[in-house]
């Protein structure tokens, strides 16, 4: 029996080899040298140089808008996606037929098949003189300026990612019991009150799914707040962009992202808590 344990661990290792090698050489690596870069100083020429300062840490505060527009507009963009996401999901899954239901899905996902790059720049035709402020003067309302301000941005957000949105959202919901449902209302639930206390408790886990998935991917973001900010709205994304790429200072831009990976797992840890524990408590009440 001993000699099948020690085979099957071996077994289990083997497997297990490729994507542990592959996870340790293409996340844990780079972050490592990430690390390694913000102690570090800016060479002449730009770049790394070696040695150990704690200036760039110090300095962080230099790129204190940066922050605050990410940790506002990426929350708000989460929430806006979710609060449009899931009627949509809900439709898909519980009021389409089954016959249009893949078409619809199709649609979708179909701003996914163009360029991110391609979808903000037709953003940056309606949102600017003469897409929608245009037709807003000709009825009347004249001086409202769209493009380059944090509306713009977080309509390019919701666009750009409600598809991550909808999709668990919708899985979690096509998984639900309809009969569950059919019995709420048999017992006198009102339709408000199934959805509050059955639909939406079992959903939980898409909207988990939906929320971390876009809200990991805003905190990076840097294409959208360009073109539809304008360089009035700049975000973290925006920040290493410009120090990596431009002014070359590596160890503060690297500074930089250690501290937002911080940010994220804490936010990222106490949301999850948080819906634990919430899941815990609904789960103890049935």
């Amino acid at each position: 029996m001993r000699d099948q344990s020690k085979s099957g661990n071996w077994l289990t290792a083997a497997l297990l080899a490729p994507t542990s090698l592959w996870f340790l050489f293409m996340l844990i690596l780079p972050l490592i040298v990430i690390f390694v870069f913000s102690f570090g100083e800016r060479a002449a020429a730009g770049g790394y140089a070696g040695g150990f300062t704690l200036e760039h840490y110090a300095n962080l505060s230099s790129r204190l808008k940066a922050f605050q527009n990410t940790m506002t507009i990426a929350p708000l963009g989460t929430l806006v996606c979710l609060l449009v996401a899931y009627p949509l999901a809900y439709f898909l899954a519980l009021r389409v037929s089954s016959k249009f239901k893949l078409i619809l899905l199709v649609l979708v996902i179909v701003p996914f098949w163009t360029s991110l790059l391609v979808r903000t720049y037709a953003w940056i035709f309606i949102l600017g003189g003469r897409g929608i402020p245009t037709l807003l003067e000709f009825i009347g309302f004249e001086g409202v300026r769209l493009i380059n301000t944090q509306g713009a941005v977080l309509i390019g957000i919701v666009y750009g990612y409600l598809p991550l949105m909808v999709f668990p959202i919708f899985v979690s919901l096509e998984k639900l019991d309809k009969n569950l449902l059919e019995a709420s209302g048999d017992l006198g639930a009102s339709p408000f009150k199934t959805f509050w206390q059955v639909t939406l408790p079992l959903s939980m886990p898409g909207i988990a799914t939906g929320c971390m998935l876009v809200f990991i991917l805003l905190m990076g973001e840097f294409l959208i707040p360009a073109f539809l900010g304008g360089g009035k709205v700049y975000f973290v994304g925006n920040a290493l962009v410009d120090l990596f790429l431009q002014s070359r200072n590596w160890p503060f831009g690297a500074a930089i992202s250690v501290t937002l990976v911080a940010i994220m797992l804490i936010t990222v840890t106490f949301y999850m808590r948080m819906f634990n524990s919430k899941s815990g408590r609904d789960e103890s009440l049935m």
